[in-house]
């Protein structure tokens, strides 16, 4: 009675359904809703690189999804080619928030004027509001924007030292400064 595969007409498992993709049956970049071929279409894992069918060729230049982006060069340099820029220039965040923090300095003129120092009002972070403005304007130069950044900052935490001296010494109880 055994012996037979399909016994009344039924089909096996094997026979009904196609066998599931597997990884490394497919060719490089595709999926596995993509293959063709089946299962002896790709190179194996046990194949050595550069065989088969599906072994990978580089494309031809013109067969690039985006266009080339070529930047201008200065007369006589050599073109280098290259992807498109895909983002502002780097450490341009750092400047902003360098030159937010400075900004946000013009805050304790407008106090000092508010409590009654005129005189005090005049003391601003001038330097570090234009360090500030300098380091966005000159993003093509990495190194000088990272300087202007530095400068910055440093601007900032000397003009907030010294408000807060200069208010200490405002507020301290008479006979003690």
């Amino acid at each position: 009675m055994g012996g037979g595969n399909a016994v009344s007409g039924r089909e096996t498992m094997d026979e009904q359904w196609s066998r599931a993709p597997r990884y490394w049956d497919a060719r490089p970049g595709t999926g596995p809703w993509e293959q063709a071929g089946g299962a002896d279409s790709g190179a194996g894992p046990g194949s050595r690189a550069g065989s088969g069918p599906t072994a990978w060729t580089p494309s031809s230049p013109s067969a690039r999804p985006y266009p080339r982006f070529e930047p201008p060069a200065a007369p006589g340099a050599p073109r280098v080619p290259g992807p498109p820029p895909c983002g502002p220039p780097a450490r341009v965040g750092s400047a902003v928030a360098a030159l937010v923090g400075a900004v946000l300095t013009l805050a304790f003129p407008i106090v000092f004027l508010v409590i009654g120092e005129p005189l005090l009002f005049l003391l601003m972070n001038i330097p570090g509001i234009v360090f500030g403005v300098m380091g966005l304007t000159k993003t093509a130069d990495p190194a000088e924007v990272e300087r202007h950044i530095g400068y910055t900052w440093a601007c900032t935490l000397t003009y907030i030292a010294l408000v807060v001296i200069i208010v200490s010494l405002m507020f301290a109880p008479v006979g003690t400064a």
